[in-house]
């Protein structure tokens, strides 16, 4: 048993953040330094002089931590993670990279919140620390930046509008993003990976309260492109469909919300990742290919990791993300909208991982057992409300 030396008792910070010297972690620095004295953190990483880079600007300058994750022993990464109430982290590739950092804040009862995007490393993560988690208390909130915030809280928010009467979502998304290196590094790394069956003998997502939940979610993504009538134009499927619709499968599992749920989601034509036809195609040639990776960056085809867009280019970015709920009455009769203003991928996915671990941090213990979770699971009141008060728009109307 693991006793909770937990987190109030010894934090000194609210937030470490692992990851700010990658360009998401940057963003995310930038966005925990704009909320001022109100939030106490510090960052951690493996590079004091990068670090001291990320912070120069800032003012006050955070607290530095130096450890590297990736080598070091669970008893330091401990040493580290129980001086704050909640770990902030984008260190990925999450299959490659995250599970130290899982494993420090499940046995110390710390509360968890990353920008993984990636469904081998949240079914792994369950089926080895849900169970640490809820005896310490931990709350871990896997997914917690574009993939897979917005989709996850609209099936959420559409759930707590029509209560016992939902029994499906649809949701349409219209998004223009830029992918950055480390984005696509990971989508390749996921592409390879096939899920493990696991141990357990159904699908670690389901899993709640130590075994197979009642609340299943059936899942319909596009194959191909398809005239969606609601949108007056055409939809498909996209790379993080499956992503979405797993984050969605937990949050059913756990929040009890629909047996049996329908869901079902595309990305509408009008959407533009900034990928040409030829990174595309690169990406997907080195999924198969492994090998031809180092040649495509050489070749400047894909951004290598840590590179992202600029500054002008992420301002462009925005998502809007429309979601119909099917009530047992046959006619949808709800449409909500949550529009982000900016590019979501970056610059919002700092924004709500950060918010995430900051719902956590306001969040008591006796509000929200321990577990390993998917954004809308772990904190969807505090993330949602966090989220409209620094831009995030939601409207919703009868149909």
């Amino acid at each position: 048993t693991y006793h909770t030396i937990s987190s109030s008792a010894m934090a000194v910070y609210d937030v470490i953040l692992f990851g700010a010297t990658g360009f998401t972690g940057g963003l995310m620095l930038k966005y925990l330094a704009s909320k001022g004295s109100s939030v106490r953190y510090a960052v951690c990483g493996r590079n004091r002089a990068k670090m001291e880079q990320a912070v120069a600007e800032l003012s006050p300058k955070p607290e530095i931590l130096v450890l590297d994750v990736v080598s070091a022993s669970l008893t330091e990464v401990k040493e580290v993670v129980k001086q704050t109430k909640c770990v902030c982290t984008s260190v990925g590739p999450f299959v490659e990279y995250g599970e130290a950092l899982v494993q420090a804040c499940a046995e110390l009862g710390v509360d968890y919140a990353d920008t993984s995007g990636e469904s081998t490393f949240m079914r792994q993560m369950i089926e080895k620390y849900d169970a640490v988690a809820r005896q310490s208390g931990a709350r871990i909130a896997v997914h917690c930046g574009q993939d897979c915030v917005p989709w996850d809280l609209m099936v959420w928010k559409l759930w707590q509008l029509n209560g016992s009467d939902l029994i499906g979502v649809k949701l349409l998304g219209e998004m223009r993003g830029v992918p950055s290196g480390g984005t696509l590094s990971t989508a390749m790394l996921s592409m390879r990976t096939k899920p493990s069956k696991g141990s357990l003998g159904f699908d670690p997502l389901y899993l709640a309260e130590g075994k197979k939940s009642e609340y299943l979610t059936q899942v319909d993504l596009p194959k191909g492109s398809r005239y969606y009538e609601e949108a007056g134009q055409k939809g498909g499927p996209w790379i993080m469909g499956p992503v979405m619709a797993n984050a969605v499968r937990r949050t059913n599992a756990v929040l009890k919300m629909v047996p049996d749920l329908k869901y079902r989601e595309a990305m509408l034509e009008s959407s533009d990742f900034g990928m040409s036809t030829l990174s595309t195609m690169a990406m997907g040639i080195a999924v198969y290919l492994p090998f031809t990776q180092s040649l495509w960056y050489k070749m400047g085809v894909l951004p290598e990791p840590g590179s992202g867009p600029s500054a002008e280019e992420m301002e462009k970015g925005f998502l809007t993300l429309t979601g119909y709920a099917e009530t047992k009455n046959k006619e949808a009769k709800m449409k909500a909208v949550m529009k982000f203003y900016t590019d979501p991928g970056y610059k919002d996915t700092a924004r709500m991982c950060v918010e995430a671990a900051l719902a956590l941090v306001d969040l008591p213990k006796s509000q929200k057992p321990g577990g390993v979770y998917s954004p809308a699971a772990a904190c969807a009141e505090g993330l949602f409300e966090r989220l409209l008060a620094t831009g995030t728009t939601w409207e919703v109307a009868e149909l």
